[in-house]
Parts: C-alpha cells; sequence; structure tokens
C-alpha cells in the first residue's frame, strides 16, 4: 500500500499517469499527515512527511525502515527485496 499526504484526486491522477498500480494507494490528507505521524516521519518544521518507506507484515509489525530527503529515490531493489522476505517468512 502506498500512503501520502496528497489528496485523493492527486494520488488517482499519478496513478493514472503511471498507467494504474498494482496495490492500494491511501490519501493521508485529512487529518493532515495523522498516519506519518504514528510513524514518526512527519516533519512539523516543513509541514509534509519525509520520504519514508516503511515495510511492515500481516501482524503490523514494522519490518524496515528507510527515510530520504526529498529529492532522493528509494532503491526499489531494497525495497522489492525486503517486501520478498515477507512474502517468504509468511
Amino acid at each position: 500500500m502506498g500512503i501520502t499526504c496528497d489528496a485523493v484526486h492527486t494520488l488517482k491522477a499519478w496513478a493514472g499517469s503511471l498507467g494504474g498500480v498494482a496495490y492500494p494507494l491511501c490519501s493521508d490528507f485529512w487529518p493532515h499527515g495523522a498516519t506519518s505521524r504514528a510513524y514518526g516521519v512527519f516533519n512539523d518544521e516543513l509541514g509534509r512527511p519525509e520520504r519514508a518507506i516503511i515495510v511492515v507484515d500481516a501482524a503490523g509489525i514494522v519490518r524496515y525502515v528507510d527515510v530520504h530527503q526529498l529529492r532522493e529515490v528509494p532503491d526499489a531493489e531494497e525495497i522489492a527485496e525486503q517486501v520478498d522476505r515477507l512474502s517468504a517468512s509468511g
């Protein structure tokens, strides 16, 4: 699942520009940043969450956290590896 502080219509437009995505997208727009605050990645000074990848298993246990600067691009292979670990253990 992807979660962002963007509004729902923005998520829909972004997914459409990619030709769709294979996972659900959720908006953390209101209350603004409630989910990212709960995971400790909301930047109050900037008024937005950090670019963070958080992998949570089926039991709700955080298994992986990777936080980047806004302009940094997370390593897709590393993220896929972390998700594959969940699939292999489940």
